[in-house]
C-alpha cells in the first residue's frame, strides 16, 4: 500500500508535505508511512479516500483494478460541449442561473439523443465542488 500512496502523491503533483497537508494528516505520520516505519492507519486511509474521490478504493487498499475510478462514458461523444461562463451573482441566484443553463442544455441534448436512441434520457447530473460537496439535479417531476 505504501507504493500506491507514493504513486498517488506523484499523480497529484504534490510534495509529500503538501499531500499530508491536503489530507489533513501530520507530516510526520506520512513520513513514517513512506519510510516503512509505520503502516497507514484506517484514519489516514479514510482521509485519502475522502479527499481524492476519483481514486479507486480497491486499488488503494488491495492493489486491484485501476488507480482512478471509471467515469461513465460520454453519452454522445460527437455532441458539442456547452461552455458556461462564470456567474457573478449571489450564490442562490448563481445556482438558479446555472440550473436554468444546464436544463436548457439538457433539453437540447436530450432532443438530439432521442433522435439517435429513443431509450436514452438524462437521469441526473451531479456537480462536484472543490470543497468535496456535490449537488444532484434531475428531471423535474
Amino acid at each position: 500500500m505504501v507504493e500506491r500512496i507514493r504513486q498517488l502523491i506523484e499523480y497529484t503533483g504534490l510534495s509529500a508535505s503538501q499531500f499530508a497537508d491536503r489530507i489533513e494528516v501530520p507530516r510526520a505520520i506520512l513520513s513514517h508511512i513512506l519510510s516503512g516505519r509505520n503502516k497507514p492507519s484506517l484514519d489516514v486511509i479514510l482521509k485519502v479516500i475522502s479527499n481524492y474521490r476519483t481514486i479507486n478504493p480497491d486499488w488503494l487498499l488491495l492493489g486491484e483494478g485501476e488507480m482512478l475510478n471509471k467515469v461513465a462514458a460520454p453519452v454522445a461523444p460527437e455532441s458539442p460541449v456547452t461552455i458556461v461562463e462564470p456567474i457573478h451573482e449571489a450564490p442562490d441566484q448563481a445556482a438558479e442561473a446555472l440550473r436554468d443553463k444546464v436544463q436548457n442544455s439538457i433539453t437540447h441534448e436530450t432532443i438530439a439523443l432521442a433522435d439517435s436512441n429513443p431509450e436514452k434520457t438524462v437521469k441526473q447530473i451531479v456537480f462536484f465542488y472543490t470543497d468535496n460537496t456535490f449537488s444532484v439535479y434531475g428531471p423535474e417531476s
